[in-house]
């Protein structure tokens, strides 16, 4: 495993890109937050990975690189690693069955909280023989409000001051970027009634820092506390997955009318900037591009999918060649292990590379 500063590799050639049922070749990206490093949750993790066929997979919150190695090895995939900006443990990692050429990880001091890790791929296709990938987890922060996306207008400056500084390759920007799209909604009346539901079931409860959060699991007896979770349809292992809320907000949940008119006046408070200001400068969103504003395609929390906050932006040199994108959920023709893997849900992309 690969890990640290700017490397060349110089591997034997391994098996072009995935040519489907003899087609054209194409190029597979999968993003995914796995959640806190994915302790408890390994075996579920590698399989949905290995289901989705993917060339390059980007991951996020990768506090146990031991993990993220050892499903490198299970996937036959090669694994660089980028630490984070703040010296904190959510690292990111780019795992590729294609050969490496060259990667860098962007650590950005005070300005980012995770990082920028980019990697170049060598695709064996002689129409676009390499593919660069730049995997990102920007800062949530919503507590912030309009703090928090200055903050990660700040964090996408630097990623694309970064990119501006390598040479140009066809290339795709992927990840958790906690940010919202124009015109996406986000199911913030479901969402909050969700949150009340869970109050109820003792699952989340009002900690002595004055916050709506998950019970700890030693507050009670070990079997009692997963039947909670069980019984509300949440994976006991998905525990630290559960956003902390100010307790105030706690009587708002209980009335708040889960109707459409709900949800625009919520939205209006949302800042949009991050992904616009991508929007702007030529990028394509690779699953808005082809799906319509009506196709939500959330991907966080799957325990109540209310928001979109995971994509994949490929450049004016690649987006022409997009064919497909997809949020591989645990609905017919998903993966239902990704109900349980993760709070997020893996987001795919396929490019031709012909």
């Amino acid at each position: 495993m690969l890990r640290g500063e700017p490397s060349l590799c110089r591997d034997p050639a391994r098996p072009p890109v995935m040519t489907p049922n003899g087609d054209a070749p194409r190029l597979r990206v999968v993003t995914y937050n796995i959640l806190l490093g994915g302790g408890g949750r390994e075996d579920r993790i590698a399989g949905v990975l290995e289901r989705s066929a993917a060339d390059v997979i980007a991951l996020q919150e990768c506090t146990d690189l031991d993990l993220v190695h050892h499903i490198g090895e299970r996937l036959s995939m090669e694994v660089v690693v980028g630490e984070s900006s703040d010296g904190s443990d959510l690292n990111l990692a780019i795992l590729t069955r294609l050969p490496v050429r060259r990667w860098k990880n962007h650590r950005h001091p005070n300005v980012m909280l995770r990082g920028h890790l980019s990697c170049e791929v060598a695709t064996g296709v002689r129409a676009v023989p390499r593919v660069r990938v730049h995997c990102l987890h920007l800062a949530a922060r919503f507590a912030e409000r309009a703090n928090g996306e200055a903050r990660r207008m700040g964090e996408i400056q630097s990623v694309l001051y970064d990119i501006g500084e390598e040479r140009e390759l066809p290339h795709l920007i992927t990840g958790d970027l906690n940010s919202i799209a124009p015109g996406d909604t986000v199911a913030a009346s479901a969402f909050l009634a969700r949150m009340a539901e869970l109050r109820r079931a003792g699952v989340v409860v009002r900690g002595l820092d004055g916050l709506l959060g998950p019970v700890e699991r030693g507050a009670a007896g070990e079997a009692e506390v997963a039947g909670r979770y069980q019984k509300v349809g949440i994976d006991p292992d998905l525990d630290v997955g559960l956003p902390r809320l100010p307790w105030i907000l706690t009587p708002f949940t209980e009335v708040l009318p889960r109707l459409p008119y709900t949800d625009r006046f919520l939205n209006t408070h949302i800042q949009r900037l991050t992904v616009e200001h991508l929007l702007t400068v030529g990028y394509t969103d690779c699953y808005r591009e082809l799906h319509p504003a009506g196709d939500a395609g959330y991907t966080c929390a799957t325990w109540m999918p209310a928001a979109r906050i995971d994509y994949a932006f490929a450049d004016p040199l690649l987006a022409p060649r997009l064919v497909d994108c997809a949020v591989i959920d645990s609905g017919p023709g998903g993966d239902p292990d990704t109900a349980t893997a993760s709070d997020h849900l893996p987001l795919r992309a396929d490019f031709r590379l012909d």
